[in-house]
């Protein structure tokens, strides 16, 4: 932007006024200034973009552990699903760094996994059944699917928001779809049912997607609906259906705050296998569709900002001392490894 020709625009009666020649004095310099931090930012982003996306950074201490038992958490999952002939696959973040690192994005503490309604169903009544097979697991198992008051559906079960957690963390995060977790320490993993969608909703969807789930899992979070008498109803009016079809879409019962994404149903499946942290998982047959829908055509490569993560002093908070807080990492992780080594798909 030239201020030099703005300001000789300018009517000589304000022209000389202290206030306008102080502004159009210092305002070139000060986007000077901010061009140059923005170059430095740039320079900066790309410097890691390169680091992360070249080399193979290992991840130390307590992230580490945080990621290793969230291996045996899926892969417990993972058994579970290959045991009942249950497709899921990796999803979001989980797969990026699938693609990118070969396991978790270096700062990555959660995992999260898609599925579809079929099988999102048929997991929620084996999933308690295989895990309350083991007495240990069972007693620091989290298992939740939060219907109308967020009481939790499955009864007997511990939810997977049933820690002490005095900074609120968890609190903005109680959501209407099947999660498992790791009570202490602790690690939570997301199954984000989805939905095939009608052709004929698609424009309807992309416009009314995001309102209407948001005031169907309030409704239901304050008790002013019953989950199961207006699920489907609710999904009947976005065009949400069970038979295959052309599209699918996030279902009503995710993330209140996810967009109205839409996947071609033939680029996801048939399921594939890709490799995550040295144990084969499943993922859509077309990666770069699925990755371009959620992320954009960059996604190969470190965003400008990164999500927060702040798994990692939640846990610490859950401990009196480091020692005792590894000891409980160590334990858990062999504990799971054990049942994972030897699981009976009998």
């Amino acid at each position: 932007m030239d201020f030099e020709k703005i300001y000789a625009k300018l009517p000589d009666s304000i022209k000389y006024n202290n206030y306008i020649l102080d502004f159009f004095l210092k305002i070139p310099k000060k986007l000077q200034n901010l061009n140059k931090k923005s170059n430095q930012l740039n320079s900066q982003n790309q410097l890691l973009d390169l680091l992360f996306t070249s080399c193979d950074i290992k991840i130390k201490g307590n992230l580490r552990n945080v990621q290793l038992l969230y291996i045996e958490l899926l892969r417990f999952v993972d058994n579970v699903c290959k045991k009942h002939d249950i497709d899921y696959w990796l999803e979001g973040g989980t797969l990026i760094g699938a693609v990118r690192h070969g396991g978790f994005i270096p700062w990555d503490d959660d995992i999260d996994l898609s599925i579809m309604r079929k099988d999102y169903e048929k997991l929620i009544k084996v999933l308690p059944e295989e895990i309350s097979k083991y007495e240990y697991f069972k007693e620091n198992c989290g298992l939740s699917l939060l219907i109308e008051n967020q009481k939790n559906y499955f009864e007997g079960f511990r939810s997977v928001y049933d820690v002490d957690d005095e900074n609120g963390f968890l609190d903005d995060n109680k959501f209407s779809f099947l999660q498992i977790a790791w009570l202490k320490p602790y690690v939570k993993i997301d199954l984000f049912p989805k939905d095939y969608l009608l052709e004929e909703k698609l424009e309807s969807f992309k416009k009314d997607y995001v309102s209407t789930k948001y005031k169907f899992n309030q409704d239901v979070k304050n008790g002013k609906k019953v989950f199961w008498n207006e699920f489907n109803v609710v999904k009947k009016e976005l065009g949400l259906v069970n038979t295959k079809t052309k599209y699918f879409a996030d279902s009503i019962d995710v993330l209140q705050l996810t967009s109205d994404l839409i996947y071609e149903t033939d680029k996801i499946f048939p399921l594939k296998t890709i490799k995550f942290e040295g144990y084969e998982f499943k993922c859509p047959k077309d990666i770069k569709h699925t990755l371009e829908v959620q992320f954009g055509k960059n996604f190969m490569h470190i965003p400008n900002v990164i999500e927060n993560h702040s798994l990692v002093p939640f846990i610490e908070h859950q401990f009196s001392s480091f020692e005792e807080m590894d000891k409980s990492f160590s334990k858990s992780i062999s504990y799971l490894k054990e049942i994972n080594d030897n699981f009976d798909f009998e």
